[in-house]
């Protein structure tokens, strides 16, 4: 979360907002297909069974934090030079499912499929697959300074509360989204 002073006006909490879904492969397979909401009921991260992770359109976060706004400038952990292949910052998809993940922890079911540790390892992948040369530190951050975070909300109330869901099979976001949509029209 971008922390704001009070000299800067109307300002978003964000950094960056997905125009797109963005899904990556991460390895790591999970018991089940799991669909985390946001807490107006917008699926925002999506893990599938064999290890796909899909964070969906709309979805908006901060990039490497800490980042603070003071007098309309933003000071704080840069996000990398823009990556030739991607052409988004080199931290860019690894800060994206880094805080999805660090968001819905909480959520997580009690077997814990997904792991603090595990979020913290997809972020340093992320960011070797971009070449990122300061990864090793960032990683080392998130750990040092990660832990703090996810205990902080376990204990505050969250405005991004949610909700877990499990399901036996996913098609895509898109059909998943339009599903829920046909489903609410005929209540």
């Amino acid at each position: 979360m971008i922390l704001t002073m009070n000299t800067c006006k109307n300002g978003v909490r964000w950094l960056y907002k997905l125009d797109q879904d963005f899904s990556w492969r991460s390895q790591h397979s999970v018991p089940e297909n799991l669909l985390f909401s946001d807490k107006d009921g917008k699926v925002r991260l999506i893990m599938e069974k064999d290890g796909r992770i899909t964070v969906t359109k709309g979805y908006a976060w901060d990039g490497c934090t800490p980042k603070i706004c003071f007098f309309d400038i933003l000071i704080g952990t840069p996000d990398g030079v823009v990556h030739s292949g991607t052409e988004k910052p080199k931290t860019y998809y690894a800060s994206l499912i880094h805080d999805a993940l660090y968001q819905f922890l909480p959520n997580m079911p009690k077997d814990k499929p997904v792991t603090r540790w595990d979020a913290d390892a997809f972020f340093l992948r992320l960011m070797k697959e971009t070449e990122f040369a300061p990864r090793w530190i960032y990683w080392l951050a998130v750990r040092v300074f990660g832990g703090l975070s996810v205990s902080v909300r376990k204990n505050v109330t969250r405005k991004t509360r949610g909700r877990v869901e499990i399901t036996s099979g996913i098609a895509s976001p898109k059909k998943k989204r339009v599903a829920r949509a046909k489903a609410k029209s005929q209540l």
